[in-house]
């Protein structure tokens, strides 16, 4: 789940009304002190109007202490240079927005405007504008949803003035973690009741529910395909003991009873199966291994290896199914030899 985590920290504090909270900062040393958390960071995020010659695009503007690179791994989506403190003048800005926007970076001549939506909407249509500050962009990130993500990084101090929030105030507190996140969620919500903590799994409650939708249809098209296969089996063993009726009735001739020949052909069967068995487990492994260490496979849109894992109870599960198949298709399959007299 790396690949969700651009902007989605291990824990998030955030109100459970309204926009924003308000925290001082002996508290955010008492969230930093909780055993299992390792960084703590302040964040406030809100929408602005940017504009860049005659281009203007809507953005989320996200202002940040210097904690935020200890609980995002900012570089790892960085696309255009490497993530460093910011002042009231710098900023980050999405792939998407950048290339929207057609912004130089570097230097002043890419100076773009950053405007807030005036909250008086008696003079909305005078001026629908609130404050509005200058920024360049010193980087370019990519976001999980590049093509629709505008959103521009900012220091905090820069967002708080932009916004006009009050000293304390903040849209979110994020966390990154090295312990058990509902142990360390448990905790935080004993000292701060009235606000809402959310894990990385509750954040991102609808991706997760797919992966394992995603995993359940994969169950079942692999069940299928085993199932097909044991009919094959069967097809194959019946097949077989046709085309040795003639070996069978001289083996019967020569003393070996029904019993022993139904044991030859569900031993046959059972012999078919395993070897698919282990060819196909030897292959899966090593296309696992690949995957995990060389990144044969990226996930298409997003610049990240398909995430695979290898458990040892999946391995028991695959190999305690393949052998009910194998015996219940090579008993069937064997049955045919009882038929011949």
């Amino acid at each position: 789940m790396s690949f969700s985590k651009s902007f989605d920290p291990d824990i998030k504090l955030k109100p459970t009304t309204g926009q924003t909270l308000n925290i001082m900062e002996k508290d955010i040393q008492l969230m930093a002190q909780i055993e299992g958390v390792s960084a703590v960071s302040k964040t406030i995020l809100g929408k602005a109007v940017i504009q860049n010659g005659n281009k203007t695009e809507f953005a989320e503007i996200v202002g940040v202490d210097n904690e935020f690179k200890n609980v995002i791994l900012f570089d790892s989506i960085m696309v255009v240079g490497s993530f460093s403190k910011l002042d009231n003048y710098t900023s980050y800005t999405s792939s998407s927005l950048s290339e929207k926007l057609d912004l130089t970076l570097y230097n002043s001549s890419g100076e773009y405007l950053v405007s807030t939506i005036s909250s008086d909407y008696l003079n909305f249509f005078i001026q629908p504008f609130g404050n509005s500050k200058r920024l360049i962009s010193n980087g370019v990130f990519r976001t999980r949803n590049d093509d629709n993500e505008n959103r521009i990084i900012v220091s905090l101090p820069f967002a708080s003035d932009l916004f006009s929030y009050e000293k304390n105030t903040y849209s979110e507190i994020i966390l990154s973690t090295n312990g058990d996140p509902e142990l360390i969620k448990n905790e935080i919500e004993s000292i701060f009741p009235d606000y809402s903590v959310l894990t990385h799994k509750e954040q991102n409650e609808t991706l997760y529910k797919i992966m394992k939708s995603e995993k359940l249809v994969m169950t079942a098209i692999m069940f299928f395909i085993v199932l097909i296969s044991a009919f094959n089996v069967i097809a194959a063993v019946s097949m077989l003991i046709i085309e040795k009726e003639d070996n069978i009735k001289t083996l019967k001739a020569l003393g070996m009873n029904k019993k022993e020949l139904f044991q030859l052909f569900f031993k046959h069967g059972v012999l078919i199966n395993f070897s698919g068995l282990i060819i196909g487990l030897l292959s899966s492994l090593v296309v696992v291994f690949l995957q995990i260490n060389y990144s044969v496979v990226s996930i298409p849109g997003l610049d990240v290896p398909y995430p695979v894992s290898l458990k040892a109870e999946n391995i028991g599960i695959l190999i305690i199914c393949a052998t009910i198949v194998s015996v219940f298709s090579s008993y069937l399959g064997a049955l045919a030899s009882k038929k011949i007299n």
